[in-house]
């Protein structure tokens, strides 16, 4: 009765790799279903640490400039900055200096008084127009920063300090140097006035306009300058603007002044060179002054070689106060650059 049949035991064996086999199968669809809810989440966080790598790296730079590190008190400049590639907000706010006050020009155009140490939110804007006024010190450095603010909490604030020297000429540091000063401003009137070193005569534009000037047709006082000028017939014309400064025109002196008053005539001065090798004869400039006016000054007078003309554009019938952009563009038939030919600064209007 104990005895076991070799049918029976062939009949158990058979029966347990059955169960064995059932049981392996489903532990490996178990196994495969929970591999499958671990999967999605360990590649979201792969892509988020990845994503946050990224955002860290490329959000780093923001470097910012202006045309010039050194600017004079009440002096109309442009700050701007690299564009962050990310949703945000970019704020501007300068630290306290003695004796320094800042104007800028908001999102909305409008120019404000700036308290130091008061943000001015600025949105997707990447460069900003101010003026910085120095009343104490002839040197004085002013530090700003520049801040970007992202959208997304989850990413941290970047910013850049930066900083521009403010010079007032007016505060001496020396009885020496104000002598030389009023040396300086004597030299510039007497330049002004036509008084130069050179032999040659000094041409006035035909647009000039000795009994005033309305808005839309400035004063032009142009001085031709010769430097034994000898044309290629078979060379290359190449004009080159040059910016020379700003302030106001009282007949034919202009004066540098870094703040025009609304009721005189304003003025800026650049010179106009032909760095070529032939001669200009069909040339002609535009400028566009504050205020949103357009000048068209036609067909100059034709320039050689190594000539310039040196043009004081005067200008009246302000209607707006505040930093207000100019500039100046040439042309000329068969300029082969045209790299050379513009400039664009700005000068603030005040009441």
């Amino acid at each position: 009765m104990n005895n076991v049949t070799q049918e029976q035991k062939d009949s158990v064996t058979k029966t347990l790799a059955i169960i064995g086999f059932v049981a392996a199968i489903l532990l490996t669809v178990w196994l495969a279903v929970q591999v499958v809810s671990v999967i999605p989440s360990a590649f979201s966080s792969l892509a988020s640490i990845a994503d946050g790598v990224y955002n860290y790296n490329e959000d780093q730079e923001l470097t910012v400039a202006t045309k010039n590190s050194v600017i004079n008190t009440g002096e109309a400049f442009t700050i701007s900055w690299t564009e962050i590639p990310r949703a945000g907000t970019y704020i501007f706010n300068y630290e306290c200096t003695d004796g320094a006050a800042l104007d800028a020009r908001n999102t909305s155009g409008d120019i404000v008084k700036l308290d130091c140490s008061e943000d001015l939110f600025l949105d997707d804007q990447t460069s900003l127009d101010i003026v910085i006024t120095s009343e104490k010190q002839r040197f004085v450095d002013v530090a700003y920063n520049v801040i970007f603010v992202p959208d997304n909490e989850e990413l941290t604030d970047i910013e850049t300090r930066s900083k521009v020297t403010i010079v007032n000429a007016s505060i001496p540091t020396s009885a020496s140097v104000a002598t030389e000063d009023e040396e300086t401003t004597e030299t510039d009137a007497g330049e002004v006035a036509g008084e130069s070193t050179s032999p040659e005569t000094a041409e006035t534009n035909e647009n000039t306009n000795q009994s005033g000037v309305v808005a839309g047709e400035p004063e032009t006082v142009e001085e031709i300058i010769y430097a034994l000028p000898v044309s290629d017939p078979n060379g290359d014309i190449d004009l080159q603007i040059t910016y020379l400064g700003v302030g106001t025109l009282a007949g034919k002196t202009f004066s540098k002044q870094a703040v025009i008053d609304q009721d005189k005539q304003g003025a800026f001065r650049f010179e106009v060179t032909n760095i070529g090798t032939k001669t200009a004869d069909d040339w002609s400039y535009e400028a566009a002054l504050p205020s949103g006016i357009n000048y068209d000054a036609g067909e100059q007078a034709p320039l050689k070689p190594n000539e310039k003309a040196v043009i004081t554009l005067g200008f009246e019938g302000l209607t707006q106060v505040g930093v207000e952009r100019f500039g100046a563009e040439v042309y000329a038939d068969e300029d082969v650059n045209a790299t050379n030919n513009s400039f664009t600064w700005a000068v603030e209007i005040v009441k």
